[in-house]
């Protein structure tokens, strides 16, 4: 805590040396220093829409088409540029045919590639739990 007030003070000592060398008053030289240290504006989130599939096959459920049909259109809504689909290759293909169906440009698409390596969900039986197939749709 010393550390940072220390700093603090310091930081406000400089500003102030810096702003009496330009000839701004002591006043401006606090708002600097107060600015210095304002916390800075939180990252807009992106969107994010996961499609689970089939862990034996690439076909796409009623449920991962309507999940598709949703981030398509807020692609379009957003104006996305980059849509990136992260999960396994072949997965990630029959995600990109089916945002393709819907209207989205297959140049704007980039697939992420993912492997087994960090499930969705752990099968302590060693059988690949359908809940890990997934493909994640991010812009």
């Amino acid at each position: 805590m010393f550390v940072l007030k220390a700093r603090q003070a310091l930081a406000i000592g400089l500003l102030a040396g810096c702003a009496a060398s330009i000839g701004i008053g002591s006043a401006s030289a606090q708002d600097l220093a107060a600015a210095a240290y304002a916390p800075a504006a939180p990252a807009k989130p992106r969107a994010n829409y996961v499609v689970f599939l089939n862990p034996n096959g690439t076909a796409i459920s009623p449920t991962a088409d309507a999940t598709i049909r949703i981030a398509a259109d807020a692609a379009r809504a957003k104006k996305a540029q980059v849509i990136r689909l992260i999960g396994r290759a072949d997965h990630a293909e029959a995600v990109k045919a089916a945002l393709v169906l819907q209207g989205i440009v297959p140049t704007s698409i980039v697939l992420v590639g993912r492997d087994d390596a960090a499930p969705v969900v752990r099968a302590s039986t060693g059988f690949v739990e359908p809940m890990s197939r997934y493909v994640m749709i991010a812009f």
